[in-house]
């Protein structure tokens, strides 16, 4: 093996890491994020589907919810948002003034009350 190639190669490697590295810490502390999980207020069984919807006045992010009613939205602004989750067969439920942190994510599990049956 050349031993020029060797140093060139090491050189790459120890560069691209480093900015990777430089990247990451310039990001660190910017972003938040939520998660939580989306529930039947009734039964309490998990709501596969559901739209949760978490807006703020600098940004709106929709995700839908797992199988197991959980949820997860990332690279969200420091900021109050307002979280929604809805699916039909139940109703809208919202909190409002909701913090977004900075490199954490926050905890917020919604209850869904089933609708009322159409006569």
């Amino acid at each position: 093996m050349n031993s020029s190639w060797f140093r060139r190669s090491l050189g790459v490697c120890v560069l691209s890491s480093s900015l990777v590295l430089a990247m990451g810490a310039a990001m660190a502390g910017t972003l938040g994020g939520v998660a939580g999980t989306v529930t039947d207020a009734k039964t309490g069984a998990p709501v596969p589907g559901a739209l949760v919807r978490i807006e703020s006045g600098s940004q709106v992010a929709t995700v839908t919810t797992d199988s197991k009613g959980h949820y997860i939205a990332m690279s969200l602004q420091p900021d109050n948002y307002t979280i929604s989750a809805s699916k039909a067969g139940y109703t809208e439920v919202a909190v409002h003034d909701e913090s977004v942190e900075a490199d954490q994510t926050q905890q917020y599990d919604l209850q869904l009350p089933p609708s009322a049956p159409s006569q």
